[in-house]
């Protein structure tokens, strides 16, 4: 059931330098000026969002909601996997190691202490195969193939916010998902991600590559080209299912790695130190530069 507040936050408008909402949605639908109150908020709402995706700079910040509409898992389906509904016998035992009540299901919560105990015993296999049974279970359920079907609002999202004009800058897609929603999706559209990887395979990272852009040349004549529609710069600020980190540092691209080799952020306290090491620390910085240019409209959806 929705609270109050919730419907709120959802159905409201709050304006640039105002204080008070403005209902999007008349709570009662027969009386005439509550409809026309909410019909002049959808207005301003709508005007408000068109001019602030004319400016030259646009980002867009993506959380798990994202992809919980293509078909993706939820912290709950994690949970499920990872530890059970009803709980196996490997996690009661884990969670009595690490002291954590099994009714808080939170898997942030419990893999932290998982990581934490295993920081102090490194020693304990069983507890350190029930976290690499854990970061498998998160790989694989991330990793789902999606059905193009359910990515129609991912396609739709794409194909109107990257066709920007060529004096503004590309669109700047960051997600802390692990999933290629994204991916797929430019795949659909025939759009190109710009994801830090080289050209040719095997495809390896390197931040260089998030310069580079794509021009349509003409075979003959003086036309120096022009920009390709449809291409747009992607940062995985956690990582990605199809990163693996080889042993000498260098990431590169692969089809299902193994828990060890997988270049994420596995969700447990430890995320905020490992966003200090690369790349996430490059993804990272990027996003922070970005926001501070002036002109620049961010759009945080899926949170």
């Amino acid at each position: 059931m929705t609270s109050p507040e919730q419907k709120r936050v959802t159905s409201a408008f709050r304006a640039p330098g105002a204080v008070a909402w403005r209902d999007l949605v008349a709570e009662d639908p027969t009386v005439n000026d509550q409809q026309e109150e909410a019909r002049k908020a959808k207005g301003e709402l709508k005007n408000l969002l068109l001019a602030s995706l004319q400016m030259q700079h646009l980002v867009v910040l993506a959380g798990s909601g994202c992809s919980l509409s293509a078909g993706g898992p939820s912290m709950q389906d994690l949970w499920n996997g990872a530890v059970g509904e009803e709980p196996t016998h490997a996690a009661k035992t884990t969670a009595t190691k690490v002291n954590h009540d099994l009714k808080n299901q939170n898997i942030e919560a419990f893999l932290s202490r998982v990581e934490a105990l295993l920081q102090v015993n490194p020693d304990d296999e069983g507890v350190r195969q029930f976290l690499d049974a854990s970061k498998q279970v998160i790989l694989d359920k991330c990793s789902g193939v999606f059905d193009p079907d359910n990515l129609g609002a991912h396609k739709t999202f794409l194909h109107r916010l990257s066709r920007r004009r060529v004096r503004d800058q590309r669109l700047r897609v960051f997600t802390t998902n692990y999933d290629l929603c994204f991916e797929r999706a430019a795949v659909e559209l025939g759009g190109v991600a710009l994801d830090g990887f080289s050209f040719t395979a095997p495809r390896r990272y390197d931040p260089r590559f998030f310069g580079y852009d794509i021009i349509r040349r003409p075979r003959s004549g003086d036309d120096l080209g022009h920009y390709l529609e449809g291409v747009f710069l992607l940062y995985k600020l956690h990582g990605s299912v199809n990163w693996s980190r080889d042993q000498d540092g260098t990431i590169y691209e692969k089809d299902k790695p193994t828990p060890a080799e997988a270049c994420l952020i596995y969700p447990a306290t430890g995320k905020y130190q490992q966003s200090f090491i690369q790349p996430h620390l490059e993804s990272m910085a990027q996003y922070l530069a970005t926001v501070r240019e002036p002109n620049t409209c961010l759009l945080a959806v899926g949170f």
